[in-house]
């Protein structure tokens, strides 16, 4: 058998699951879990009472190759828990019977342009564990990629690029503007609110050519810029550009607003922690004068020499998500930076605060909020930043 090569980055080999440690598992706290079309085939034609059981706890969707999901409970968690927190899946019919989701989670594969990608979703605990807390930018490595349990590659991304645009050399662009943006968000000359600055202007430049159909200039533009990058051009911004969040205040406060939601208890205790840290009532709408001297003071007591975090957090977003084409051809690119921007700037105002609430930079609180705000925001139903 042919062996299927996969890109990955070098912390993928690093992960374990943590089982019964693990705080939050993958099955409570109300979050979307996606079911292949082949597992619900198999549910479909169990003859018994059991597969009736289990597709009316299944909503059907229409895009494959995830055609549905497992609906929640009452308290937000998977119906398929039994009383004692037991797959019932696993208890009746064995492993080989759970969706693709549950068998491989937080693992991620991607398809672009016929190549094969994997990451670490950060919905998971011990993957935000293993992603954001190494000091060293994330390389990438090759390795074997084997199937599921129905012997399949299925990926949780299908991306091609000639989808998002007519040039003959769609692939080379897409990869272009993805290598990059992680260069820049990787370049620690800069602040990573600097380096998100200037993610943006490159952004900016491929939507104004995308959107006159000069699709075939990106890569020349791309190049030029990232050369101005390296001969110093843009430092002059760098150096004038104030500290403090990035996105208007107002949109995060809207977004964690909309995130808010009676079954997770989890997510809405860091909010409300994290309000509590920057002394501001939750919903505020108007900021202090004093806030953003104080935020800022906070920023670099705690991750002043931490800003890895961020850097790693931004870079597998990029990788993951397919920067800057995963909002598919509907969209401008530019909607594809808006939502990596309105993400990092909910975390790092969530992590902030969290930091001085608890007045220390404690691991364990980082971990919690990345992945409880990845489960709440990426594993949604809704879109919380909704794009015209």
């Amino acid at each position: 058998m042919k062996k299927i090569k996969v890109s990955q980055p070098l912390y993928y080999k690093k992960f374990q699951c943590t089982c019964d440690k693990c705080v939050y598992n993958c099955c409570r706290h109300n979050w979307q879990i996606r079911v292949d079309k082949e597992t619900y085939n198999k549910y479909a034609s169990l003859a018994d009472d059991t597969g009736k059981e289990f597709l009316d706890s299944i909503k059907i969707l229409s895009e494959e190759p995830f055609i549905a999901v497992i609906i929640a409970n009452k308290e937000g968690h998977c119906n398929f828990l039994d009383d004692k927190g037991f797959c019932k899946i696993q208890l009746k019919l064995g492993h080989n019977y759970l969706c693709r989701t549950c068998m491989f989670h937080p693992r991620s594969i991607n398809y672009a342009d016929g190549e094969f990608e994997r990451y670490l979703e950060l919905s998971c605990e011990e993957a935000v564990r293993a992603v954001l807390f190494n000091d060293k930018p994330i390389m990438f490595e090759e390795a074997n990629l084997k199937p599921d349990g129905n012997g399949n590659y299925i990926p949780n991304l299908m991306l091609k690029t000639e989808d998002y645009t007519t040039a003959a050399n769609a692939g080379e662009i897409f990869t272009k503007l993805r290598k990059a943006s992680v260069s820049i968000v990787q370049n620690r000359q800069y602040s990573v609110r600097v380096r998100m600055l200037l993610l943006c202007i490159l952004i900016e430049q491929a939507n104004q050519l995308f959107a006159n159909g000069l699709d075939s200039d990106v890569i020349k533009t791309v190049d030029e810029f990232m050369k101005a990058i390296r001969s110093g051009v843009y430092n002059s911004i760098a150096n004038e550009m104030p500290d403090g969040l990035v996105a208007d205040f107002s949109i995060v406060t809207d977004i964690l607003t909309d995130m808010q939601n009676k079954n997770d208890d989890r997510f809405n205790a860091i909010m409300e922690q994290a309000f509590k840290g920057h002394g501001l009532p939750f919903n505020k709408d108007e900021l202090p004068a004093s806030f953003q001297e104080e935020y800022d003071n906070n920023y670099d007591r705690f991750f002043a020499d931490k800003e890895y975090i961020f850097e790693n957090y931004l870079v597998n977003n990029i990788m993951m998500k397919g920067f800057p084409f995963n909002y598919g051809k509907d969209h401008v690119v530019i909607a594809n930076f808006a939502d990596l921007m309105v993400k990092f700037n909910i975390i790092e105002f969530l992590l902030v605060g969290l930091c001085k609430f608890h007045d220390t930079f404690d691991e364990w609180n980082i971990i919690n909020c990345v992945s409880a705000f990845s489960r709440r925001y990426d594993h949604s139903e809704k879109g919380f930043l909704m794009m015209g």
